[in-house]
């Protein structure tokens, strides 16, 4: 689980654009989300495990499915689809490696739109991105 979760987070970090601004959290200070740009990598255990076959029982090396979301906040509601952008082309269709594992290439499963957070005067923009990685053994 933590293979899988730290290549992607370097594949994120590896970049230029994207580098050293991920938190493993939202940022806040005083109750409030911090004003600034920044993404969140979510996930780590699998959704699934599955051998694919119905008596074979669940074993921590079987079949997984992992989802990621990824958070883009920034201040400008264009800087978070460009963060978005980058976001993407950066993880669709690319395969971590993992030692012991078959890793496939990661898809975009789903995107909600812009959204705003006005608790923050000018308001917060974020967007999330859910990625899926499938992954058995090597």
């Amino acid at each position: 689980m933590r293979a899988h979760f730290a290549a992607v987070k370097a594949r994120l970090n590896a970049d230029a654009a994207l580098a050293g601004k991920g938190s493993d959290a939202i940022r806040m200070e005083a109750g409030l989300p911090v004003r600034g740009t920044y993404w969140v990598l979510f996930g780590g255990a699998p959704d699934e495990l599955d051998d694919g076959r119905l008596s074979a029982p669940q074993r921590a090396d079987s079949d997984a499915e992992y989802v990621y979301t990824v958070r883009f906040v920034s201040v400008t509601h264009d800087a978070v689809l460009q963060g978005a952008e980058r976001v993407v082309a950066q993880l669709v269709g690319w395969s971590p490696t993992v030692a012991g594992r078959n890793c496939g290439a990661i898809v975009l499963d789903d995107q909600q739109p812009v959204d705003a957070d006005t608790r923050v005067s000018p308001p917060l923009y974020f967007i999330d991105l859910d990625f899926v990685l499938k992954s058995s053994r090597a």
